[in-house]
Order: C-alpha cells, then sequence, then structure tokens
C-alpha cells in the first residue's frame, strides 16, 4: 500500500537500481494501475487486443534507450521489481499518448479513419510572478480510478544532477515537478492527429529536470523524439515558455519575463498557437475552454495563494478549474487527483493530492 503521507524517496543509486527500489516498495499498486491503463487503452484507443498494445508498446523502448539510456534502465527496473513486463510500464507511463496513436499506422499497415478518441484529460496550469517571486502550478486532472496512486516523488542530487521533487503514480518516472536550482515543469494534454511512436513523455519530464535554466530546458522539449500531443511549461526565477507539441510539430507560443510583476499566462487542454493547432482537436466532453475563460477573468496574481486558489476553485462546477466528474458509477471520468504548487524564486514546492479546495498545501521538504 501507498504510505498515508504518499511520499515515495528514491535511492542514489544507478537509474535500474532506482527503478528497482519503486518497482518493490509499490509492486501491488504499479500492478493495478497498469492494468487499469490497459484496460483503458483498450476500451479508448485504437488497439484491436491486448496483445497489439504490447506490441506497440514495446516499440518505444528503443526510442527512450537512445534518448536516454540512464532513464531505459530506470524503466526496465520498475519492471523487473513490480513483476510486470517492460511494456506494461510503458503502457502505465504512456499512457495518455498511446491512446492517440493508431497501431495500423505503427506497423506498417492500412489506417481506418480515426474515430472521436475520448482523451480530455483537463490539466490546468499557470506560470506568473508574483510578490513570492516566480511561480509555477498546475492542477493534474486524470481518470478517477488513478487518484488512489498519485505520489510525490523525490530525487536526490546526483553530480551535477540538481535534487528534485516530482508528481507522480505508481509505477511512473515522474509526470511534474521542480529541481533546486528553482527550475519547474508543467504538463497538460493535447488530442493530436500525428501521433507516432516516439518518447516515453514522463521520461522527457524527467530530463527536462536535470537542467538549471528554462531556456536549455525549452531546447530539450523542443529537441525530443515525441510521440504526441502535449503542452510543457518550464520556468525558471527569470524566464518561462510554453510549449505545445504534437507527434510531428513543436511551438513556443509563449514567453514570459518573470522579473516584473504581474507577467505570466495559463494553459488548459486546447492549443493557443497557430501551428500545433493545425493537429489538434478538443473532446467533446472536455471543459477546457471554460477553464481558460475562468482563468483569463482573472487580475495578476499577487501571491502564490492566489494561484492556488484559483486552481483548487469549484466556480461554475461541473465546468470548474478543480475537477469532480468522476463518481462511483463513472470511476473513470474526470477528476483532479492532485494539485501541484512551486515558488522558483524561493525554491519551495508544495503539493496536495487529490482535491485541494480549501485545503493547505503540503510543503515538500529538500535533504
Amino acid at each position: 500500500m501507498i504510505a498515508v503521507d504518499r511520499v515515495l524517496r528514491l535511492p542514489v543509486e544507478s537509474g535500474f537500481e532506482r527503478g528497482l527500489f519503486q518497482g518493490r516498495a509499490l509492486r501491488d499498486e504499479i500492478a493495478a494501475i497498469a492494468g487499469i491503463r490497459s484496460a483503458l487503452c483498450l476500451a479508448q484507443g485504437m488497439f484491436r487486443s491486448d496483445e497489439e498494445l504490447l506490441r506497440i508498446a514495446a516499440l518505444h523502448l528503443p526510442v527512450l534507450e537512445a534518448f536516454d539510456p540512464d532513464l531505459y534502465a530506470e524503466l526496465l527496473g520498475i519492471a523487473e521489481g513490480s513483476g510486470q513486463s517492460s511494456e506494461r510500464i510503458v503502457v502505465l507511463n504512456h499512457y495518455t499518448d498511446l491512446k492517440d496513436l493508431d497501431p495500423r499506422v505503427a506497423l506498417g499497415e492500412a489506417s481506418e479513419a480515426h474515430r472521436d478518441l475520448d482523451k480530455e484529460e483537463d490539466c490546468t496550469a499557470v506560470v506568473a510572478a508574483t510578490e513570492d517571486g516566480a511561480v509555477l502550478a498546475q492542477t493534474w486532472d486524470m481518470h478517477g480510478s488513478a487518484a488512489p496512486f498519485v505520489i510525490a516523488m523525490h530525487l536526490p542530487s546526483v553530480g551535477e544532477v540538481p535534487e528534485a521533487w516530482m508528481l507522480s503514480i505508481a509505477g511512473c518516472l515522474g509526470m511534474a515537478g521542480m529541481n533546486r536550482a528553482g527550475l519547474g515543469v508543467t504538463i497538460n494534454n493535447l488530442k493530436s492527429s500525428d501521433a507516432r511512436v516516439g518518447l516515453v513523455w514522463p521520461a522527457l519530464v524527467r530530463r527536462v529536470l536535470r537542467e538549471t535554466g528554462a531556456k536549455e530546458a525549452r531546447d530539450v522539449v523542443t529537441s525530443a523524439p515525441l510521440g504526441s500531443g502535449h503542452h510543457y511549461l518550464v520556468a525558471d526565477p527569470e524566464h518561462a515558455y510554453g510549449i505545445e507539441t504534437s507527434g510531428t510539430l513543436r511551438e513556443v507560443w509563449a514567453r514570459a519575463d518573470l522579473q516584473d510583476l504581474g507577467n505570466g499566462f495559463h494553459h488548459e487542454n486546447h492549443c493557443l498557437g497557430t501551428e500545433v493547432a493545425q493537429v489538434s482537436s478538443i473532446s467533446h466532453t472536455s471543459t477546457t475552454l471554460s477553464r481558460h475563460a475562468f482563468m483569463a477573468q482573472q487580475p495578476p496574481p499577487r501571491r502564490a495563494s492566489d494561484l492556488w486558489s484559483r486552481l483548487t476553485s469549484h466556480e461554475g462546477y461541473p465546468q470548474s478549474v478543480c475537477t469532480h466528474l468522476a463518481s462511483q458509477e463513472q470511476p473513470h471520468a474526470m477528476l483532479t487527483c492532485a494539485v501541484l504548487s512551486m515558488q522558483l524564486t524561493r525554491q519551495a514546492m508544495a503539493w496536495h493530492p487529490g482535491c485541494g479546495h480549501e485545503k493547505t498545501p503540503i510543503l515538500l521538504p529538500w535533504d
């Protein structure tokens, strides 16, 4: 069972040993969430069988190995420690992108018409220059059945790689976070029609957090062999960049100088640039436009607490920023599974698993 504090501290070891540690520590949880996400890929994606799903997942492993051998070894360690196949761990990590992918294209077969895939992961991300310095924050909204598996994961400093805290789920390399140098990264999903076999996206988030500046992090994102649509927001105490991506396209659509009070921007689950928008769409059940309108109506935040209040707001429910669409009858509907706040200038990161409405952020301490 995941500990009450939901915190996993990885050891100072090789990539494989770090993965082995997580796999053994969260063995049952990894098996459960891997099963849930495999079933959702089959129900909501274009895969014709579980065998085909794993066959496509296997194609992603050489891409990860070429991109970063250490993170590739960590994923293999998670698989061995948890008793799952490496392909199943790819599904667990790369679930959102796999749902966009046409397996026929990946296998060199004739493609069939795309159906309207149910991919409405509804995260909201925002960066702002406040009286507390630069602040980066996001909600992580996902199928509600993922909520029990959410963790905060600590990465120790290794050599020149800075210590980091990450939002993650059991069995994942990490989904968003901040390092000790004050560099942060958040993610939002975009629904793309040009998905292809590419990099397991949590590995890109991990790779970004080895950098110490936003410009370098931006370049890591724009040069990566991506698989499908995401928005990456990377920021340090001085600069922020919003990067929309698809399987084949990248666009830095927003920049902000975080040294000037009031500067910043936000992003939901539709394109705000022009390039990636050509191959992106919005699910009919998504609340992205409503959430964008709510965030756009707010005045420039003065403090980090203002951002927390906005991201945990229930105003306009059921179209609110804090999402509560999952129920006992619909366990896989959207739910705010965690909220994350990163004060980059002050190098302080806080979070709350699940709904953060009227709750105090939990500070994650550095070693």
